[in-house]
């Protein structure tokens, strides 16, 4: 949190300037909650009314903070990377996984979805995002009626996620016995297809904006990840096979998005929040092949934590956004930008 703080973040991402302009204004906006869907004079760009779930908590953050954006930016903080972070905990406490390798998930989720900072257009999305993690999570434990229950939080937030949701409801059905992962994967096809053609029917200026989130390269290391797990668990060991064909129709989503130039920065983004699967699966199975070794705990922390660090660099540096600085100047430099400049 102390790195978005960085006063330079906030030359990046074209709707800033819209999250900012109405969390100020709705604390003195006399016509209340429910008219501002029909106006536009909160800021630039008007609220939308179909997702009403993440503005009235702008609305209610507002009043309660007297304005004040550190605040806005705190609670948002705490439901994209505390959510998460409860989902892995609470996963790895099912599955009885080491400690330390709870704590490389929870770190590696917190990195991967640092380019948020950079890109301020993708708040309202990874606030829906979490809401998206947890529907896995109550799909995952098989209480399906909290799973819908988010699932309808999450589209309530960002639009955007009913593809995901889709798939995570029809997830649900498939564990139920009720259809085939063959009918399944056939489905993922069929929304997946179909949500980029009502993109291209209902949207036409988004297609300027070119996905910057991430380079080739680093898309080519999500790609290797993501083969590595399927070797894992197709042809060595098949204990998380459900986890990674739960993956396997996220990742149809996420090739059919780029029949448009614009999309793969959402699906992307859809992907980082369930990245940390891909994570989970390779760390078991390497922890597992290495526990006889002693200290396998602490090697396996520092392993984690070299990989972490090195594709969160690898962000960093193969990306079209400008950074203009490394991890350690962002960190160290923050708080004094911050301590410098009136919010």
């Amino acid at each position: 949190m102390v790195i978005n703080f960085n006063r330079d973040f906030f030359h990046f991402g074209n709707d800033l300037v819209w999250y900012y302009s109405y969390f100020k204004n709705f604390l003195d906006y006399q016509p209340g909650f429910l008219n501002s869907f029909e106006h536009d004079d909160l800021a630039n760009v008007s609220i939308k009314s179909s997702e009403p779930l993440y503005h009235f908590l702008v609305y209610l953050t507002s009043n309660l903070s007297n304005a004040y954006y550190p605040f806005y930016l705190f609670w948002v903080h705490c439901v994209i990377y505390l959510v998460p972070t409860f989902v892995i905990i609470n996963i790895c406490k099912i599955e009885r996984v080491s400690i330390f390798i709870c704590f490389s998930l929870v770190l590696f989720q917190m990195l991967v979805f640092y380019d948020f900072g950079n890109a301020y257009n993708l708040i309202r999305q990874q606030v829906a995002c979490s809401f998206m993690v947890l529907s896995f999570y109550f799909m995952y434990v098989r209480n399906f009626k909290s799973c819908i229950l988010f699932s309808l939080l999450s589209v309530l937030t960002h639009n955007s996620t009913v593809i995901i949701v889709i798939l995570i409801i029809n997830f649900c059905l498939y564990n139920l016995r009720y259809i085939s992962y063959k009918s399944l994967v056939f489905l993922a096809i069929i929304l997946s297809f179909s949500y980029v053609l009502a993109y291209f029917s209902i949207n036409d200026n988004y297609e300027t904006l070119n996905d910057k989130s991430r380079g080739v390269f680093v898309k080519l290391i999500d790609f290797s990840l993501f083969l590595s797990a399927f070797i894992v668990v197709y042809f060595i060991d098949s204990k998380y096979r459900e986890i990674y064909r739960f993956l396997f129709i996220f990742f149809i989503a996420l090739l059919l998005s780029h029949i448009s130039s614009f999309l793969p920065l959402r699906f992307f983004t859809f992907y980082d929040s369930f990245k940390w699967l891909v994570y989970f699966i390779l760390l078991n199975f390497f922890y597992s092949k290495l526990s006889l070794i002693k200290n396998v705990d602490f090697f396996m922390l520092f392993i984690s934590f070299f990989l972490t660090f090195f594709y969160f660099n690898l962000k960093i540096v193969y990306t079209d956004y400008t950074y203009d600085g490394t991890f350690v100047d962002f960190v160290f430099d923050s708080p004094f930008y911050y301590l410098d400049i009136n919010l």
